[in-house]
């Protein structure tokens, strides 16, 4: 009897294998996720701003109002020191962090499915990735934002993120990927001034002190003199 009993436990294990996950840490509820957005490269910050509150919205409009804690976004950098602290590069970039409340019935990764779905269909021209902010994938991923990390590195900056968008589009196609973001721009609106070192001369002035005044008027003195 206790044989027969053995056998037929051994048979619907056996059965439920197939539908067994692998992975080197169990995948946990962390209640929370992160949802990186970067709108089109020169967008200012009041652009950033009105494309996070429709953001905002979607999210308020998926989570439910009894199982949502906290919803904060962080916009935009300056580009001093602070921005050593921030995943956002510019100004066209933030990030909206969504706390669930304990005991909600949802899981997070439901809710980051849902809003992922709904961006992509109404807000198409914004380039987002989801995080499950937990502590575990936090160390799982050695402090990077994604479990696969790819690194192009070149001497051509404009080729090398010409490969990275025609990788990212092929890893777009596997199954199972959900996100593939690319953080870097190079087709953001730029300055370039060009001295001539004659005149500059004339005045009396060298070109590092006639970029010092330029990067002053433009931004302080705190990255040629910075003071704590």
């Amino acid at each position: 009897m206790w044989l027969v009993v053995l056998l037929v436990g051994c048979a619907a294990t056996g059965a439920l294998a197939p539908r067994l996950g692998v992975s080197f840490f169990p995948r946990t509820d962390p209640g929370q996720f992160v949802t990186s957005l970067k709108t089109p490269a020169g967008s200012n910050l009041a652009a950033t701003e009105r494309e996070t509150e429709r953001i905002e919205n979607v999210i308020r409009g998926e989570v439910a109002p009894e199982e949502l804690d906290i919803l904060a976004s962080n916009l935009g950098n300056v580009p001093d020191f602070a921005a050593m602290y921030s995943p956002n590069a510019g100004q066209n970039e933030g990030f909206v962090q969504v706390s669930l409340r304990p005991g909600h019935r949802t899981s997070s990764f439901e809710y980051m499915r849902r809003v992922r779905a709904r961006l992509r269909r109404e807000l198409p021209h914004i380039a987002i990735y989801f995080q499950a902010g937990g502590l575990v994938d936090s160390i799982v991923n050695m402090g990077l934002p994604a479990p696969i990390d790819e690194q192009i590195s070149g001497s051509n900056r404009r080729l090398d993120f010409a490969i990275a968008n025609r990788l990212a589009g092929q890893i777009r196609q596997l199954p199972g990927v959900s996100d593939a973001f690319i953080p870097q721009d190079i087709d953001a609106p730029a300055l370039r001034l060009d001295f001539d070192r004659q005149r500059v001369a004339q005045l009396g002035l060298t070109q590092r002190e006639a970029v010092q005044n330029v990067i002053t008027a433009l931004t302080s003195s705190q990255m040629i003199a910075p003071s704590f």
